[in-house]
């Protein structure tokens, strides 16, 4: 089935039961889209995924947390514990414990942030599957150990670690990380990827990962491995790292809080995760 453009929401509802019945998946990201601003599923959002998990959908939420940032959520929902974490580095079922897909930082790719990173006050934390390790204090990890509500583990230095990270997350201004971005890009091109995104007031975020990783890629491959075609996944994003998945899926919707770029590449804009966004169209769709 061909991507479906969707321009006014009715349009959603009158999708013929032969194209809806055509759909297998559902990929959610999750902070600003699935989760509302303070980082909860709502009673409506838990309501909806049940319902589409009922009927025989595969729910999968996909993510730039980490593994242990997303458990909760998933007891709340029931569903299935198959979860793309870190944007894409780690394909895991949060209940079984079987790893499915997992890429790292190449080690020489650390070892110039770390260079980069002398004498620069960046928060720099070392995730590794469900873990967060750093070095140093700093304002900015006690936020975002709270907003995952996963521990900060402190180590004296990285030899105490076994292989590499899965990610390496920095936290500062974006003319900072710009900076530190170009520093390492200039000697490590093509040999890593990278998420750089708002979050918090001025405070970005820029989050190294193994070379060709990707939320996208990643959902694509879960899908290949449960027997579903792109074309039967619906997506839902709201961030620049959702590119990918929105626009190789078979139905992408971006949220109403989504960066401008995202709604236009999108079949179709809900509303915000403020106001159930994620529901509002499941609903539609599925009379959840």
């Amino acid at each position: 089935m061909n991507k479906i453009a969707v321009s006014h929401f009715e349009q959603l509802q009158q999708l013929s039961e032969t194209q809806l019945s055509s759909f297998k998946m559902v990929a959610f990201d999750m902070d600003g889209t699935l989760l509302n601003g303070e980082h909860q599923l709502s009673n409506r959002a838990i309501a909806s995924l049940k319902k589409i998990a009922n009927a025989g959908l595969i729910v999968l939420l996909a993510t730039g947390r980490m593994t242990s940032a997303v458990t909760k959520h998933l007891e709340k929902l029931g569903t299935p514990g198959l979860v793309v974490s870190h944007n894409g580095a780690l394909v895991k079922d949060v209940k079984t414990g079987k790893v499915y897909h997992h890429e790292t930082v190449p080690a020489n790719v650390v070892t110039k942030i770390l260079e980069v990173l002398k004498g620069k006050e960046t928060a720099v934390h070392f995730n590794y599957d469900d873990r967060i390790y750093l070095t140093v204090a700093n304002p900015h990890s006690d936020r975002y150990s709270q907003e995952l509500q996963v521990p900060l583990t402190y180590i004296d230095s990285l030899k105490q670690l076994e292989g590499n990270p899965t990610t390496v997350l920095l936290i500062d201004n974006f003319e900072v990380l710009q900076q530190i971005l170009i520093a390492v890009s200039h000697q490590f091109q093509g040999q890593f990827d990278y998420v750089l995104a708002p979050w918090r007031g001025d405070v970005w975020r820029l989050q190294f990962l193994a070379a060709n990783t990707s939320k996208g890629k990643a959902v694509l491959q879960v899908a290949k491995y449960l027997g579903v075609k792109p074309e039967e996944i619906i997506s839902f994003g709201d961030n620049y790292n959702d590119m990918e998945m929105i626009r190789s899926t078979g139905l992408g919707i971006a949220m109403g809080n989504a960066v401008p770029e995202l709604k236009q590449a999108a079949d179709f804009v809900t509303l915000s995760n403020q106001e159930d966004g994620v529901a509002y169209v499941l609903e539609a769709l599925f009379g959840t």
